[in-house]
């Protein structure tokens, strides 16, 4: 019997950051098609039409085109605005549970609202982001001391204090401890990878042919913390090798100005033949894997996860990444991928030769990268062990 499910969401499409919102309506999709009833409450960012039953009532106390700051205050107002809106929704509509994705910039209040109508509720975790709404610590400085006082007696709804977390998922068991370390109760926590549409990614049609020149892509956003200029230096090691063939880089991406400039000027200086196509919708990132040979993944911050490898992997191309994030849980160096170190233009350089140079290695990657995904990585999967956490949780 299918469940009534109201998700709530910062964002949801069209309005998207990136690809959390993205895996938020794949999974309403999903939990549609498999005879739920599902509700969307989401801020009031994006007004295109749906097909799900959505209300965009909800407000975020600062955009989302520059970093936030704490903004006490504002948090506040915001907080008071969606535990009123929320807890005017659930007046008007029934579930049978509901289903927390990101707060950021909402703040926990539609959560304190739902767990005042003592209705069941599953967080689930894909960035470490809810930390920033932790209850201040004891201080005895007085600045410290106002803070932990307001947080706890006259600010709640702006943080944690007082939410059940005895419903979680996070993204990866790396993900579950930083949340630990940063005083989120989520030691319950179930971890649930993520997977992908498979089917949306078949296998390229010539796996493990190179083009001349051989085409190398990175996908993702453009911040110093991605490493992106880790590539540019790498490929400019190998530039004017003679052993190797031509090199032509894809960038596909945005970011700050200022060091898309410096990836600008390491083109030029290091004289890396390089696209930058700017961002590009996910509906046509199939495509995209599909006209390039590697997947260069150089993240030096500890990614949470990483879908752009599983979507790299099933579409066939070989994957060359970094591995100290949530990706290194399922990245296994010389089996399904090359692994270097974070900021290691030498070590990239050498696995793109080795790679280059090495087809039965390429072909090893390849068709190991596939099977992995194929067999543990379906979004299939991914929902089937998000619809049996919220059941659990109803019951």
């Amino acid at each position: 019997m299918g469940m009534r499910i109201l998700i709530i969401s910062n964002l949801y499409p069209p309005h998207v950051l990136g690809g959390y919102e993205i895996l938020c309506h794949q999974v309403v999709s999903y939990l549609l098609e498999r005879g739920h009833q599902v509700h969307v409450l989401t801020s009031d960012h994006g007004q295109a039409p749906s097909d799900e039953p959505i209300t965009r009532t909800l407000k975020v106390y600062q955009g989302f085109e520059k970093s936030a700051s704490f903004m006490r205050m504002a948090r506040y107002r915001c907080a008071a605005h969606n535990y009123r809106q929320t807890q005017k929704y659930l007046k008007t509509h029934d579930f049978d549970v509901v289903f927390v994705w990101s707060l950021l910039r909402l703040t926990p209040a539609s959560a304190h609202a739902v767990q005042k109508q003592r209705l069941p509720m599953v967080y689930t975790f894909n960035d470490e982001n809810i930390s920033s709404f932790c209850a201040h610590a004891f201080s005895w400085n007085i600045k410290g001391a106002v803070h932990w006082f307001l947080d706890r007696f006259v600010m709640p709804k702006i943080t944690l204090e007082g939410l059940d977390f005895t419903y979680t998922t996070s993204i990866s068991a790396l993900l579950k401890r930083n949340l630990i370390a940063k005083k989120v109760p989520v030691s319950s926590s179930r971890v649930i990878y993520q997977g992908i549409p498979v089917e949306k990614f078949p296998l390229k049609e010539k796996p493990g042919a190179l083009h001349s020149p051989i085409r190398v892509l990175y996908a993702g956003q453009l911040h110093h913390y991605k490493g992106v200029h880790t590539i540019f230096k790498a490929m400019g090691r190998l530039v004017g090798n003679a052993s190797m063939p031509s090199l032509h880089l894809t960038v596909a991406g945005k970011g700050p100005e200022e060091y898309t400039q410096e990836l600008l000027r390491l083109s030029e200086e290091l004289k890396v033949d390089t696209s930058f196509i700017g961002s590009i919708a996910h509906e046509k990132m199939s495509g995209l894997y599909q006209e390039h040979d590697i997947f260069v993944f150089p993240s030096i911050w500890e990614e949470p996860f990483g879908l752009t490898h599983l979507e790299a992997m099933a579409s066939g191309l070989p994957v060359i990444s970094t591995a100290n994030g949530g990706q290194g849980e399922f990245l296994v160096n010389g089996q399904n991928s090359l692994v270097f170190e974070a900021e290691d233009d030498k070590g990239l350089a050498d696995a793109l030769q080795s790679l280059i140079n090495d087809e039965a290695l390429r072909m090893n990657l390849i068709e190991e990268g596939r099977r992995v995904v194929c067999q543990s990585f379906s979004f299939e999967r991914y929902v089937d062990e998000l619809q049996a956490l919220l059941a659990e949780a109803c019951h």
